[in-house]
């Protein structure tokens, strides 16, 4: 964990420009399907767990919910999610901990709990849904938002901290080798230099299996498609969503 900070801490504000940017995955794919998803959250309780700057805990703050946490293990991101906040007068906390045990900082329950492509990032999962499942209201409603295991099926596969080569991008699916790539939005950020980003792989039963041992019950799985503009607008990326899907969303409750 400690190097999944450190490579945070330095892309933090590449991640802020990518991940809002117009053109995003993030707006047009994956947060058109989780809004859709969201139970009525006026006057709850939400925490966004691997907030990173904040990009979602702000689309949740929209919905007016009474007390509204963000939590991320990287200072620097969330020294960008506290300016914004600041600037927008946002009532949202921000709180620096880990998401794979958030129980060490969390020590209360929510009504909904939200989580977007944090999860590659976690070792054990099964702690995580469990800790999860501990800040969840008997009510409560989660929806985590993660990295489609196809795609992150593609990333190359770690080796001694060399950089992969073009050709090492392609699906290995049943291996759970730890994978060291570059981020694709970090390669084209002139203002950022490259370096080795490194994850797990975890495949659809682990997440299914994670769920079922906290207790979990899963509502719904989602796949989202990309706009149907972008098959005339931007048909390359359309077509190489379409045959490697970036987002896989659960929606889960206690």
């Amino acid at each position: 964990m400690k190097d999944i900070k450190e490579d945070w801490n330095t892309m933090a504000a590449a991640y802020e420009e990518f991940g809002t940017a117009e053109d995003s995955y993030s707006y047009n794919i994956e947060w058109r399907c989780i809004r859709k998803l969201l139970p009525e959250l006026k006057g709850k309780s939400v925490l966004d767990i691997g907030c990173g700057t904040g990009i979602f805990t702000f689309l949740l703050e929209v919905f007016e919910p009474e007390r509204l946490v963000g939590i991320d293990l990287s200072e620097e991101m969330l020294a960008i999610a506290k300016k914004k906040a600041d600037s927008q007068r946002s009532k949202a906390e921000f709180i620096c901990g880990d998401a794979a045990d958030i129980r060490e900082k969390i020590d209360v329950q929510f009504d909904f709990i939200f989580s977007s492509t944090t999860t590659h990032y976690i070792k054990n999962l099964k702690a995580m849904f469990a800790g999860i499942a501990d800040c969840l209201k008997e009510d409560g409603r989660c929806i985590l938002s993660v990295i489609h295991p196809v795609y992150s099926a593609m990333y190359p596969v770690e080796h001694d901290g060399t950089f992969p080569e073009d050709d090492e991008w392609q699906v290995r699916y049943l291996d759970r080798s730890i994978r060291a790539y570059i981020q694709p939005w970090i390669e084209y950020n002139d203002a950022c230099e490259n370096h080795l980003s490194v994850s797990y792989h975890h495949l659809f039963g682990d997440y299914v299996n994670a769920a079922v041992s906290a207790g979990l019950k899963i509502c719904g799985v989602h796949e989202p498609m990309p706009p149907e503009n972008w098959k005339t607008e931007f048909p390359g990326r359309y077509e190489s969503f379409v045959e490697t899907p970036t987002y896989l969303i659960m929606e889960l409750s206690k």
